[in-house]
């Protein structure tokens, strides 16, 4: 199977949110199946890549207070905090 293949059949899972995609530091798009279908977010170790999917409702009261605050509508988000997780703590 060719590497196009495989890049379009992720675009196409990312489309229908049966995968989750974001943006690496470097530019290059990162995919991941998530244990959840809704709306999260994720909190991701910078040492070996372990991503824990967060639900943060404060921080969806305060994406919509901040967007109506600016006159904007039908905003969305995505938020990835990343750290060091426990097991690769020194």
């Amino acid at each position: 199977m060719g590497l196009a293949t495989v890049y379009g059949q992720l675009k196409q899972l990312a489309s229908e949110q049966l995968v989750d995609v974001v943006r690496s530091e470097s530019g290059e798009f990162l995919y991941r199946r998530c244990g959840s279908n809704s709306h999260h977010h994720h909190l991701v170790c910078r040492s070996c890549g372990k991503s824990v999917e967060l639900d943060a409702p404060e921080m969806e009261h305060l994406s919509h207070q901040l967007a109506e605050q600016e006159g904007f509508s039908d905003v969305a988000h995505v938020l990835e905090l990343t750290g060091i997780c426990s097991s690769c703590r020194p």
